[in-house]
Order: structure tokens, then sequence, then C-alpha cells
């Protein structure tokens, strides 16, 4: 790690640091529901754990690295006060950083992973090649076992697949081909894909540096804020890189008019 990254990771974990002691003026029972609804609405709506291998860095050169995060401030009478309910608040942060790590996602697939000559079309689509494509990495190895799915067309894929599709597992649901299944994961308004992607989930590595106190993928700090007065300052973020270590595992298919 360079002096100039040294400085630039020690600015934010004092930083974070000092906002998590801030809390004399807060309530500090809030604060601890606040934190926890974060973590629990990312942790429920995060998919990266179940589409890369999660690897925990103590450095990774800032260059590489991508700050997926929400800072903001609210006033510290209404965060003290009763008549206000935070959870949903608060559990929206959390949703958002998992949608940020999805877009982040497809960013990187979509750069790295070259579209098949192939399509699917959105007004009529038949999702014979994108069978052929899952038999031809299970022919070669590869193991196919995630799909990244474009929402716009799912209930033609459901009516497709029928009884191919195993919904007892709850979500994701698992799409049965031959003699192995692959998680699906649909894409949202937040984290829109124009193509399926679909790839063996150990193929890539999700690098990521993990919280200084928890440990945990996600960073959680909440407490008055050092700038203008009587203010809360919020700062969630995950600090991450995603690394495909074989296109070869990974096949993209399109879709078109």
């Amino acid at each position: 790690m360079s002096m100039k990254d040294q400085d630039w990771s020690t600015k934010r974990l004092s930083h974070i640091q000092a906002l998590n002691k801030r809390i004399e003026r807060l309530d500090s029972a809030r604060v601890r529901e606040c934190k926890k609804a974060i973590q629990q609405s990312y942790d429920a709506a995060s998919i990266i754990k179940h589409v890369s291998v999660l690897c925990k860095e103590e450095h990774i050169q800032k260059p590489g690295l991508r700050s997926i995060g929400l800072r903001s401030t609210i006033k510290l009478t209404e965060f003290n006060d009763s008549t206000y309910y935070w959870g949903p608040y608060f559990s929206d942060v959390g949703r958002a950083i998992a949608r940020g790590e999805r877009k982040y996602l497809h960013e990187r697939i979509g750069r790295r992973v070259t579209g098949s000559r192939e399509t699917i079309s959105r007004s009529n689509p038949n999702f014979s090649i994108l069978t052929e494509r899952i038999k031809h990495l299970d022919k070669n190895n590869l193991d196919p076992d995630t799909l990244l799915a474009p929402i716009r067309i799912f209930v033609d894929f459901v009516k497709f697949y029928g009884s191919s599709i195993d919904w007892t597992h709850g979500r994701p649901e698992q799409l049965l081909i031959d003699d192995f299944r692959l998680k699906v994961f649909w894409s949202h308004k937040y984290a829109q894909l124009n193509s399926f992607v679909i790839f063996n989930s150990k193929a890539g590595i999700w690098h990521v540096i993990p919280d200084q106190e928890t440990g945990g993928t996600l960073t959680i700090a909440l407490g008055e804020s050092d700038g203008p007065s009587s203010r809360v300052e919020y700062w969630v973020e995950t600090l991450a890189w995603y690394q495909i270590l074989d296109t070869n595992a990974f096949c993209r298919i399109n879709l078109c008019r």
C-alpha cells in the first residue's frame, strides 16, 4: 500500500471512530436500533455471499477499490424524538448498499464478459439458447450455479421453464437443468440488467475491507456530526473490488427487441 493510500485509509478510519464516539447527546437505545436495522436489511438483501467467493483483505490498493455507501445527516431533535420511528428509514439504507453492490457487480461483469452472438427477444423471448449455454458450460466442466436475470421478462421466463423452477427453498428460486441447479437473482430498477449472465460463483472473488470493529463487510458509523450543529450523521459503507478469475466460466446473453 502506498503512502497516499495509507493516509486515505487512516483518515477514513479516524473519522468513523470519532463519529461512533460522539453519541453523548443521542438516545443510545435508538443508536443501537438504527444500526441493527441497517445491518439486518443489508444482510437480507445482499447477494454477494451467494454469487462470489468472499475474501476479506487487510489492504486493497485504492485504484481498484469501489466505495459503495451512503452518508447524510438528520436533525438531532428528530433523531431523539420518541414520536419518530426510524426503523424503515435505516432499513432502506441497508438495502440501498446491497443494491449498490449488485449494480457494481453487473458493471464489472459487463466490462469483462463479452456477450454471445445469440440474443433473446424482449417482445417474444425464446429461452432455448439459455438452456443450450447452460449445458455447454456444464459439458466444459465449468459448473454453472448462478444466473443473473433481467426482471423485465420474469413472467415469460416462468412460463417457459414451468416445473423446472424450484420454489421450495424460498428466494432465490433455483432453475433445474439436467442434474444441476442454478440460483436465480433478478435485477430491479436500482440495479438494471439487460442480459442473462450464467456463471460459476467460484469464478469471481469479492475482495472487501472488513469493518475494524465487527469484522463484517459493512461499516456503520452513527453519531453527532462535527460539522453543522445539532445534526446526526450516519456513514454506511462497504469497500470492495470484484475480481473475475476466469471469463470462460461466464456466459452473457443480451436482450434485444
